[in-house]
């Protein structure tokens, strides 16, 4: 995959494996069976209200990295902070992670072949309950897969589609091949 990934600081990983292990040990898991695979960590970055422009998206400080974590009870998202102390700030699963899951499966579908190389960064709107990927490439591109507290099937969109699906304006899905 062509992505373009920002290098977390160590302290980031230190953090993932610490909070994994607290998980693990959590009620509801099997302490035999702590194995996992994650993909990750995604910037992350945090947003007031809906874009309304490009320029929107760059004047949000990042806020942390999130990773997507597999394990036996399914997938999960886990928000890692960029403050100095702690471990981690939030581990999701159910439909959050599961629509998580499959916009990047899309965009590991969408970029695969391709000799552009692609930034990802993870957008969340808490006040919209919403969470949308972006690529920057020669365009930039959103891959919305929470909005408004709803799991989105997902699908590639521009800045002006995703603020159209976002003030509910009827929207014609392009076509697309399944999520891998």
């Amino acid at each position: 995959m062509p992505l373009a990934i920002r290098n977390a600081p160590s302290s980031i990983d230190e953090k993932f494996a610490r909070g994994i292990n607290i998980l693990a040990g959590s009620p509801g898991h099997d302490s035999k069976n702590t194995s996992y695979s994650h993909i990750g960590p995604f910037p992350k970055r945090v947003l007031a209200s809906l874009p309304r422009t490009a320029a929107d998206l760059d004047s949000a400080a990042g806020s942390g990295w999130q990773y997507l974590v597999n394990d036996a009870q399914g997938y999960g998202v886990v928000d890692i902070s960029n403050k100095p102390n702690g471990t981690y700030s939030a581990f999701r699963r159910g439909d959050f992670a599961a629509a998580y899951h499959e916009a990047l499966a899309l965009i590991d579908y969408h970029v695969s072949g391709t000799e552009e190389v692609f930034e990802l960064e993870v957008i969340e709107i808490p006040t919209e309950f919403t969470c949308v990927i972006t690529l920057r490439g020669q365009e930039l591109e959103f891959y919305p897969a929470y909005l408004r507290g709803r799991r989105l099937v997902p699908d590639r969109r521009t800045l002006e589609e995703f603020q159209a699906l976002a003030s509910g304006a009827s929207y014609q899905s392009s076509s697309r091949p399944s999520p891998i």
